[in-house]
Parts: C-alpha cells; sequence; structure tokens
C-alpha cells in the first residue's frame, strides 16, 4: 500500500466502524507501522474525531426533551391511527349507505299483494256469469272465437302453456262431480298444421277437436276419462 491509499483508507477508518474489510485493515497497519508521515495523518484524524465526539457529548440535553419527544410521536401516531380508523369507518358507512338505498329501490320495486282484488276476482268466479265474463274477456284478449260448449261454472282459470316451442292459449275446467280435469287448448293455422289434428284416446285420456276453419282455430280438448259429458253445459252431449 503507498501513501495515496493510506490517507483514503485512513478518511474510512472511525472509531467502531467496520467500513474497512480485514484485509484492508492489516495492510494500513503495516504501512503506518513503516511511514511515520502516516502514521501522523492517522493520528490527527483520530484526535479530530474524539474532538468531535466529546463536543457532541457536551452539548446539554434540556430537560424533558425525551419524554417531549415519545410524547410528539405518540401523539402523531394517534393520529395516524384516528384517520385510518375514520376511513375505515367512512368507507363501512357508505356500503351501509348503499345497501341501504339498493334495499329501499328493491322493496320500493316491489308491489303490495292486493288480497282483497284476489278475493273479488274469487267471489266473481264462484258465480258463473263471473265465470262466463273472465272466458269473454280471455277469449277476446286472445282474439279467438266460440269456444267448445264447456260449463262455465266448472271453469277454473284461463292462460298460456308452451306446446312445441310455442305459447298456446288455454282454458282449464274441473269435473262437475269428479276429481277429473278439462283443458282447451286454442291452436291457430299460423302456428300449426291444423289439417293433420285427430282425436286420439290413452289409457287415462281423451281429446276432442272443435275447429273454426274460418278463424283458422281449432279447439282441442285434452281430458281425462273417455266422455266429455261431466265438463258440458248441463251435462248434454259432445255435438
Amino acid at each position: 500500500m503507498d501513501c495515496r491509499d493510506a490517507h483514503y483508507f485512513l478518511r474510512l477508518r472511525r472509531p467502531g466502524s467496520d467500513d474497512l474489510d480485514p484485509d484492508a485493515m492489516a495492510s494500513l497497519d503495516r504501512h503506518l507501522a513503516c511511514c511515520p508521515a502516516c502514521a501522523a495523518a492517522g493520528r490527527a484524524l483520530a484526535g479530530f474525531d474524539a474532538a468531535v465526539g466529546r463536543a457532541m457529548r457536551a452539548v446539554p440535553v434540556p430537560d424533558g426533551l425525551r419524554d417531549q419527544l415519545f410524547t410528539e410521536a405518540s401523539v402523531r401516531r394517534g393520529a395516524a391511527l384516528r384517520r385510518r380508523t375514520f376511513r375505515l369507518l367512512a368507507a363501512a358507512a357508505s356500503v351501509l349507505v348503499t345497501c341501504g338505498l339498493a334495499l329501499g329501490v328493491y322493496s320500493a320495486a316491489r308491489p303490495q299483494a292486493d288480497v282483497a282484488g284476489m278475493l273479488a276476482q274469487g267471489d266473481e268466479l264462484a258465480m258463473p256469469q263471473g265465470a262466463e265474463k273472465q272466458i269473454s274477456a280471455f277469449l277476446k284478449s286472445q282474439r279467438l272465437p266460440e269456444p267448445p260448449p264447456l260449463d262455465p261454472s266448472l271453469f277454473i282459470h284461463a292462460g298460456t302453456e308452451s306446446v312445441q316451442g310455442r305459447d298456446v292459449p288455454v282454458l282449464v275446467f274441473r269435473e262437475r262431480n269428479g276429481p277429473g280435469v278439462a283443458k282447451v287448448y286454442a291452436f291457430r293455422a299460423t302456428s300449426f298444421k291444423l289439417d293433420a289434428l285427430r282425436e286420439e284416446q290413452a289409457s287415462h285420456c281423451s281429446t276432442k277437436l272443435y275447429a273454426h276453419p274460418a278463424a283458422g282455430v281449432t279447439y282441442v280438448v285434452v281430458y281425462t276419462g273417455m266422455d266429455l259429458t261431466p265438463f258440458l253445459r248441463g251435462g248434454g252431449g259432445t255435438a
């Protein structure tokens, strides 16, 4: 090691410092042992560092500074925690308000069940003339012709059913003195081939056709049993 390197490493060596690796320290010590000029420079730097250390330690520390520093740190940490808590509470409140508004909108969108209206319809349905009005109104809304001569007093309800992927108007009747059911399907020529329809019978059900060629509609009555008479007006014939 030459003098230039020695001066460089002297600036890096400080008391209590391990900035130099052991090999560099050993090489520097060997150089200082044989170079009086570098050794004097080393002693001067060490003296300077010692003087600076004594001066720093001689600076008086104000009374209560340590407690003050801890207090300020605690206050800042508390403020940070309060801000974080406030943000979390604000976010939670926002979620609750959003959920409340959504629930309010959902609740407002749901209509109240009109039980009184349902009772009125039930009373009307119990009367033959009331059932006839409902059947007539349904047929008019569907633009359908005169229905088969089933007894209106046996009428249950009207609606649509999906048949081969198409909605078909249907009237449902109960049997007069039994558990049987009859369904009257209205097939339109615009949706089905009506010329191929035939009356059929199975082990528990039968069908009856009522065609209205001028209207392009054929009624297919599917009923339980082999006799349609219990479903007809006055229990009359099926002609």
